[in-house]
């Protein structure tokens, strides 16, 4: 019996392992593209706008997905949709370096996109299926850092690759490892017992729930400022910042980057791990998450406007990065702010805010960076008062989300609605 019982936990801890890789994977074409290779895309002929609608192809059918997916994983479990999810990522993610045309560079994106969206949210429920509630902060705060693993591989080193090889032949590369990794959780789940499938229909009931609940749109809008604030600075134009105004090299912006990913790792790992000893308060990591962005995003202000050294912004991105390292208190609040029973659903919703935000904000700040600067065909550096104007509305929307804050419900840890 003992022997038996270490065995299924450690097929539980390798389907885990093997669940959260495949998750980083997708982590990885979130954050790589197109930011890491900006300028590549720009000697091809492609202008900010353009760019800016490849992010968002991804995250436009990313975010959108994910209600439909909250209702699969709900119905067939996580590794079931993981399992189909993962071969549409691994066709987008091929297809991707492999297109020449403009509409296939979106196409790629966007079937990488509903890939992608599987696999968060399996990874969320399968935690919440082999790991006690108890655990559950810790746990999730281990698979985000496998998640942010990824997007830490799509920072300097992918920046680096790209400028030893075509970005293009990384990126075919990167996905044929996906692809090992995906064998890796087949394997692990191979003859594995998964729930029974759930014999309700596919229904969007729970949906309407999360979206009468008042207190559900506050905390989207807080979490949804604060996600996309921090991922649009880490996958679009963060590193071209640095580069024209800060005039930094192309290494070394990536490799500012790099390490505002890597603090991001660490603080959402370290913050699963706390939470669970401090009473599982979530009200002061959302007022200090968003009262540090807000801060930030006043100080970069200022630091263009009286052209400050270019220290000031990488540490500035340094705390962008601590800033955005709650995400699972985001989401362990919309849970709570719910009902159990509609827990996926109401994860789903938090996550698709999120990207949702990124999509429609992409392809604008391309817009507004072009527009500002004034750019003429071929010339691809924005100037010190297109930057300045992006920031200064960012600083009325984080200003906006921090006040809102103070109006979110303490949970600490429970429910606030019953099960129906």
């Amino acid at each position: 019996m003992v022997t038996e019982k270490k065995s299924s936990s450690a097929r539980i801890i390798l389907t885990f392992i093997s669940l959260a890789l495949v998750y980083s994977s997708s982590y990885f074409q979130r954050t790589a593209v197109p930011g890491q290779i900006f300028n590549e895309l720009q000697s091809e002929g492609l202008n900010g706008t353009e760019i800016g609608w490849i992010s968002a192809s991804f995250i436009y059918v990313y975010s959108l997905f994910q209600i439909f997916v909250g209702i699969l994983v709900d119905k067939y479990c996580g590794s079931r949709v993981s399992v189909a999810g993962g071969l549409v990522l691994l066709t987008g993610a091929t297809l991707f370096p492999l297109s020449h045309s403009l509409p296939m560079l979106y196409i790629s994106r966007a079937v990488a996109g509903i890939g992608a969206s599987c696999m968060y949210l399996s990874l969320v429920k399968e935690i919440d299926r082999m790991f006690e509630r108890k655990n559950y902060a810790l746990m999730i705060g281990v698979a985000y850092f496998f998640g942010y693993g990824g997007g830490l591989i799509g920072t300097l080193p992918f920046s680096k690759l790209c400028e030893i090889f075509p970005w293009r032949h990384v990126l075919l590369v990167v996905a044929g490892i996906s692809a090992l990794f995906y064998l890796f959780f087949a394997g692990c789940i191979y003859k594995s017992e998964l729930p029974e499938i759930s014999k309700g229909k596919l229904s969007l009931k729970p949906l309407l729930k999360i979206l009468s609940n008042p207190y559900s749109w506050l905390l989207l809008f807080i979490s949804s400022v604060n996600f996309c604030t921090y991922f649009i600075i880490q996958t679009v134009f963060g590193k071209k910042f640095l580069q024209d105004f800060a005039g930094m090299s192309g290494t070394a912006s990536a490799g500012i980057i790099f390490a505002l990913t890597l603090v991001c790792m660490f603080t959402i790992l370290g913050t699963g791990v706390i939470v669970r000893y401090v009473g599982n308060r979530r009200k002061p990591w959302l007022l200090g998450a968003t009262g540090l962005i807000l801060t930030n995003t006043l100080v970069m202000t200022a630091a263009i406007y009286f052209r400050l050294p270019y220290w000031v912004f990488a540490i500035n991105y340094i705390l962008y990065a601590v800033s955005a390292g709650v995400p699972s208190i985001f989401a362990m609040s919309m849970q709570e702010l719910n009902a159990r029973n509609i827990m996926t659903q109401s994860t789903a919703v938090n996550n698709m805010g999120g990207y949702l935000a990124v999509a429609l904000t992409a392809p604008l700040i391309g817009f507004l960076l072009e527009k500002v600067s004034g750019n003429l065909p071929g010339v691809t550096t924005y100037t010190r008062e297109a930057y300045f104007t992006l920031f200064v509305i960012v600083s009325i929307i984080t200003l906006i989300s921090f006040t809102a804050t103070f109006f979110v419900p303490e949970t600490r840890g429970h429910y606030l609605k019953k099960s129906r």
